[in-house]
């Protein structure tokens, strides 16, 4: 934080956000608050504002940004104006940053780090979630910071591969840190705060909204060295984000996908259209790291090409006990939906409580219940008490 914050958290407030006139206003004074402190006039004479915009600043207290600073004290959030130091140049020289990031947390050093964004559809295959989550775990083993939104599907499932492996991913959220967004998720958010950072441009106490999350994407993508989509429909959010990488010069990757699912369209068309193909984490790394790079031996992934039959999935709050019991005998050629193949391969030979199973899947409690049901009826799993699932 810097004694010029409160003016950048009062020109946001004014102006709002995704607004590339901050990023002028930091090149055009070497102090901020001489804006504020010259009023009106100084408005006029810099030159830059509509007569609309004249008008909101003269509007806009400044005594709401020093509500916002004494509320981020109290909830232990840091505040990084654009003219601080420890802003990341990554983002500051994008066309529109934000005028201040609120983080919780520990920000890294993205500026000199390897950073990778993983991002995908919230309505993610078995088959997406299990590629997410491998990415982000073996990624995060090689050194790389995985950056990405910590929504449903792809996102989570990129976190927590990261979070199992004990390393340090950045969730970049479209509304306040403290917003009780995604309730089922608020432990993996807490587990990201312990060795990496929740981001956000909106202050504490903001919602969600539609408008907040294409504007948080050129966030997700300002912070990466590289964009990785692992299922995107051709309309999504994640191909907005593919546009803001574009913009900002970033490299592109996809992981090929099924030709008929939907869920693939999008990041099979950047594959044609030139993405870098991604059939294994080692794709990535040796993109940034040189042919023949030192590879860590694997503890729990596989190195080989991405398999498109899910294995289990860790419990992500356990980070340093090693699972050596015999791999799972999953059925295969199974007719269920993606939601139940999704929690069915989650459970394995060691008994999971329902709580870690909804954790690891992103899906809701109810959900879950009704999918356990539905597969101890097709004989597929067995509740040994306490609500603890085994696969049969």
């Amino acid at each position: 934080m810097t004694d010029n914050t409160r003016y950048w958290i009062w020109l946001s407030q004014a102006l709002g956000y995704c607004n590339a006139k901050h990023k002028y206003l930091f090149s055009l004074y070497s102090d901020i608050s001489t804006l504020y402190e010259g009023g009106e006039t100084e408005f006029r004479f810099c030159g830059v504002f509509s007569q609309s915009e004249i008008n909101r600043l003269c509007r806009t207290d400044i005594s709401e940004a020093d509500r916002i600073m004494e509320k981020c004290k109290g909830l232990g959030f840091s505040i990084f104006s654009i003219d601080d130091p420890l802003y990341p140049d990554s983002l500051r020289s994008i066309e529109d940053p934000p005028a201040v990031i609120y983080v919780q947390g520990n920000l890294p050093d993205v500026d000199n780090l390897n950073t990778i964004s993983i991002i995908g559809t919230r309505k993610a295959t078995v088959y997406g979630v299990r590629t997410a989550f491998e990415l982000g775990a073996n990624l995060s083993r090689e050194g790389f910071v995985v950056v990405s939104g910590g929504a449903l599907g792809i996102d989570c499932a990129a976190h927590r591969g990261v979070l199992q492996e004990g390393g340090v991913t950045l969730c970049v959220l479209g509304c306040g840190i403290d917003y009780d967004y995604l309730r089922e998720n608020k432990s993996m958010r807490q587990a990201i705060t312990e060795k990496g950072a929740l981001i956000s441009e909106y202050p504490p106490g903001t919602p969600s909204s539609t408008r907040n999350f294409p504007q948080r994407n050129r966030i997700i993508s300002a912070l990466s060295k590289g964009l990785v989509v692992v299922e995107a429909p051709k309309a999504s959010g994640s191909m907005i984000t593919v546009g803001f990488a574009l913009a900002q010069n970033k490299d592109i990757f996809a992981v090929m996908g099924n030709v008929d699912s939907p869920y693939s369209e999008g990041s099979n068309a950047l594959i044609k259209d030139g993405a870098t193909p991604v059939t294994s984490y080692k794709d990535i790394a040796e993109f940034y790291l040189g042919v023949g790079y030192d590879i860590k031996p694997s503890r729990r992934y596989e190195d080989k090409v991405i398999s498109s039959v899910p294995t289990k999935l860790k419990n992500s709050t356990d980070t340093t006990k090693k699972d050596n019991s015999p791999l799972p005998t999953h059925k295969s050629s199974l007719s269920l939906s993606d939601s139940e193949r999704l929690i069915y391969y989650t459970i394995g030979n060691s008994p999971v409580h329902v709580d870690s199973i909804a954790e690891q899947s992103a899906l809701p409690v109810h959900q879950v219940l009704r999918i356990l049901s539905v597969l101890e009826m097709n004989d597929l799993i067995t509740d040994i008490g306490g609500r603890n699932y085994v696969i049969k």
